[in-house]
């Protein structure tokens, strides 16, 4: 297996080519700014659904590379910039609020995606996750009934 040294780890291929098709998928995900205004919850699920489909195709390279220290974390913080370059896209296109940064949304985003991914669950729990983070990240958690 051939490895490569970034600063004290080691990462070998399997890790780098984890990182590179998570790049592909999550720049994949940006939302169009010619997207339908009743479509953006459902683009939204989907880039949830995609990237929790990605962490669960491989339980213990996900384990590895996502969520346990010492490439987790940085992995986390890769996706974290993708998803807010991708969030910072679509703030520019006014399709997003932009009164929080984009890198928050981004970090938010991410954590939920790393607290889902602790357990893959079946494709159809994973497909009700993303439509309740979606509806999360896209409406809030505010009933508006005070």
């Amino acid at each position: 297996m051939d490895y490569a040294k970034k600063g004290n780890t080691m990462v070998d291929d399997s890790l780098i080519l984890f990182r590179e098709r998570l790049t592909a998928l999550t720049r994949s995900l940006q939302i169009s700014s010619q997207v339908a205004e009743n479509q953006v919850l459902d683009r939204m699920a989907l880039s949830f659904r995609k990237l929790l489909n990605f962490l669960a195709e491989d339980e213990m390279l996900t384990q590895r590379a996502f969520l346990q220290a010492p490439h987790g974390s940085e992995t986390q913080t890769l996706l974290s910039q993708l998803i807010a370059e991708n969030l910072a896209y679509s703030q520019h296109n006014g399709l997003f609020r932009d009164d929080i940064s984009a890198d928050l949304l981004g970090q938010c985003f991410t954590g939920m995606l790393a607290q889902l991914a602790q357990t893959a669950g079946d494709p159809a729990s994973r497909h009700q996750n993303s439509v309740a983070c979606a509806k999360l990240f896209c409406q809030g958690i505010w009933s508006g009934e005070a």
